[in-house]
């Protein structure tokens, strides 16, 4: 059926009047593109369900749909599948079908990966996208599946794992020495040595590692014969099963560049090991071996099978050494003339291995075109080649007790239809792991409430938490988000209420505060949110996750147990030894109050806060702290040295922080500039008082007390107008 454009009368609803012209299929529907969007259509002139993106025929009478990138099934009745969208929906056979996801490269994931589940069309997940690879076997009776090296073969014949209806699930045995004499038979014989060029620009390090198993994803165009590289990447794939496209006279004549260039092809189902990546002057050559398909399954890790395909040349030298020898040699060689062909380059540019966006292809195989030239493309290559999979080497035996769900943990479970063999519910049993369990009488699926989650159920949703967390939290989402809604909640939508929000109060707050209950509620989530948002650009790499890491963490710039003593509900110790007069005793008792408040907080690298509570660096007095921190920052011979071990940071890393002019950055970001002379320095702002040290009269107890708060009270208040003005500059552009 193909998709028509409507452009005809519409009825009173919107919504296209039947038109004779469309193409209606077995379900009475028609496709219909308007407005940029597709939707299903009655011959009645009715809409069926709602409109995507897209919609195509998806086999046994459904649709898939596509709402952006995701996908999912679609019913004739307008109905979706499966309750969530997923990258990728594969074609319906027998009720069943596959659907997957894509895990993306990134920071905490070396390489892109694809998952794979299992659906029916009912909207039963019969397994979650908890395979590594997954396709159809050949006859189209099951699923072929992995596990990282664990091999399963999901049967669909009355359930799940059991085409005998016996109930007991099958065991996959694999007949290794088989596949291994296949292996070596299909690899080895007629093996020679195939050249492609590239000049894109291939970040091989990170991209090709050895021991990797890729397959082709389109057909590779190489050459018999190259000489020195014009380029900086090679590709030399060692093949026994190419189809020599040069050796075809009509192909010669209809092209005379396929004789000129000895152009050779290979499938874009074909799997190569990567055995070697060898760098030689400027010029980074990735070796490649051909292995059938299988093999890349069974054998893709198994680094003993790919040692004996190394060293089974018949020759004095490995394959390794052949192919960095043919580097060497051609090295030496002026570049051949077909490298600088334009049409050649242009025709070898892409890396193998790799899509259209640059990212691993899928490794699992690829549905191959039945119809139109491309199909007789893939048909003559498979000829020419001889590359036909290696077969009839897996075994599906029982291996093992089923007791029935009577009497076990499976017994009242809302899946337990699926372990009666009915093809519904969880089919678990089919996994090792899960059988273990079962026979012990655990299971952490197990649900008798579709209303309530089970355990493996709330574990996902609090990793998937976790993980959101985790990314929202490397950017700013996660703390503008809890700022916005503290605000919003505690602070009846006024932020400058922030200016005196004592943090202390946190201490035990299931929100806002410290999971880990702090004792002064310095490392709560709205701390670290304010932290976050107000200082965003003081240190590099400062974000919510790096003090979630312990990098960077939250202190109090004016500490008053130094100078007043430990505060117990506003009883300082040392206003009752110093017979402090009242009206003192009544300002210590106000700026208790504010030391956790917004404007006496600031942040530092990972010890840098538990050095601040010794003497050389005035046990928690920030003038001191600062002289100390700039000696060391400037480079001064005689610095605190136990200042760059608390750093925590490597040598190189240190070497480029300590610079003056990062100091008066730090400073300047965390609004520090009082703590400053005339000329940018750090300067004495206290006596250095130590309320407990013998000697100190009372008269210097009061003044040194007075002028500590008188210094601490402003600076605190007009701090954290500061502050609040930028938090609230930083929320209006993120409304």
């Amino acid at each position: 059926m193909c998709g028509c454009r409507v452009d005809g009368k519409t009825n009173e609803g919107g919504i296209a009047m039947a038109r004779t012209e469309y193409d209606y299929d077995s379900n009475g529907l028609a496709r219909v593109y308007e407005n940029t969007q597709w939707f299903l259509l009655y011959k009645s002139g009715n809409q069926v369900g709602e409109r995507y993106s897209y919609i195509e025929e998806w086999g046994e009478g459904f649709y898939k749909a596509e709402q952006g990138i995701k996908k999912n099934i679609l019913r004739p009745d307008g109905s979706i599948v499966l309750k969530e969208w997923h990258n990728d929906v594969f074609k319906v056979q027998k009720g069943f079908f596959l659907f997957s996801n894509t895990i993306r490269k990134s920071k905490t994931n070396s390489k892109t990966r694809y998952t794979y589940g299992v659906a029916h069309v009912n909207g039963d997940v019969i397994f979650p996208v908890i395979f590594d690879r997954a396709n159809w076997l050949e006859k189209g009776d099951g699923i072929y599946a992995e596990i990282g090296a664990q091999p399963y073969i999901i049967t669909l014949d009355g359930s799940i794992y059991d085409p005998a209806r016996d109930h007991l699930p099958k065991k996959v045995n694999i007949d290794y020495k088989d596949i291994f004499e296949e292996f070596a038979h299909w690899v080895l014989p007629g093996l020679q040595f195939f050249y492609r060029d590239t000049d894109t620009p291939v970040i091989v390090d990170t991209t090709y590692h050895v021991g990797d198993v890729l397959r082709a994803g389109f057909f590779v165009d190489v050459t018999t014969k190259l000489q020195k590289p014009a380029h900086k990447t090679r590709f030399l794939i060692a093949s026994a099963h190419t189809a020599m496209m040069c050796e075809i006279p009509e192909l010669c004549q209809q092209n005379p560049k396929v004789k000129e260039w000895n152009l050779c092809t290979l499938h874009f189902n074909s799997y190569f090991k990567v055995m070697d990546v060898y760098e030689k002057k400027g010029v980074t050559q990735v070796f490649l071996l051909h292995i059938p398909g299988a093999a890349a399954f069974f054998l893709g890790h198994d680094e003993t099978a790919i040692n004996f395909m190394n060293e089974a040349t018949g020759q004095e030298t490995t394959l390794i050494e052949m192919a960095r020898k043919s580097l060497d040699e051609m090295m030496k060689m002026e570049v051949h003339p077909r490298s600088l062909d334009k049409d050649f380059v242009e025709r070898m540019h892409h890396p193998i291995g790799l899509d259209e966006e640059y990212y691993p292809v899928d490794s699992n195989i690829q549905e191959e075109p039945t119809e139109g030239s491309v199909a007789e493309l893939s048909k003559m290559i498979h000829k020419l080649a001889n590359d036909a999979d290696l077969k009839d080497f897996i075994n599906v035996e029982d291996n093992y007790p089923y007791r029935g769900v009577e009497g076990t943990v499976c017994e009242g479970c809302i899946y337990d239809n699926g372990i009666q063999g009915k093809g519904e519910g969880c089919g678990r049993l089919f996994i090792k792991s899960f059988r273990e369990r079962y026979l012990k009488g655990r299971c952490e699926y197990r649900k008798t409430d579709i209303a309530k989650p089970s355990f493996f159920e709330e574990m996902d949703q609090y990793h998937k938490k976790m993980e959101k967390e985790k990314v929202e939290k490397a950017c700013d989402t996660y703390a503008l988000n809890k700022l916005k809604k503290f605000v919003a909640e505690r602070l009846d939508g006024d932020i400058k209420k922030l200016k005196d929000f004592d943090f202390y109060t946190l201490r035990e707050d299931t929100e806002f505060g410290d999971e880990r209950v702090s004792v002064v509620g310095l490392e709560s989530i709205l701390v670290k949110s304010i932290l976050t948002l107000a200082f965003a650009d003081t240190y590099p790499d400062f974000t919510y996750e790096s003090m979630d890491k312990h990098k960077y963490k939250p202190d109090t710039i004016n500490i008053t147990s130094t100078i007043f003593g430990i505060n117990f509900e506003d009883y300082y110790k040392a206003l009752e030894t110093y017979d402090a007069p009242a009206e003192l005793c009544e300002r210590v008792a106000r700026f208790g109050k504010k030391v956790h408040t917004i404007g006496n907080i600031m942040v530092l690298p990972s010890g840098l806060n538990l050095m601040r509570n010794t003497k050389p660096l005035g046990r928690g007095y920030c003038d001191v702290f600062l002289v100390e921190f700039y000696k060391m920052m400037i480079g001064a011979k005689k610095c605190n040295m136990k200042m760059l071990d608390a750093l925590n940071l490597k040598k190189k890393e240190v070497a480029a922080f300590r610079t003056e002019e990062n100091f008066n950055h730090i400073v300047h970001e965390l609004m520090l500039e009082d703590f400053l002379d005339e000329e940018g320095k750090p300067k004495q702002v206290f006596q250095g008082l130590f309320s407990w040290e013998p000697g100190i009269s009372r008269d210097t107890f009061i003044k040194a007390a007075n002028e500590f708060l008188d210094f601490c009270e402003p600076f605190v208040d007009k701090r954290a107008d500061r502050i609040i003005e930028k938090l609230e500059k930083v929320l209006s552009n993120n409304l």
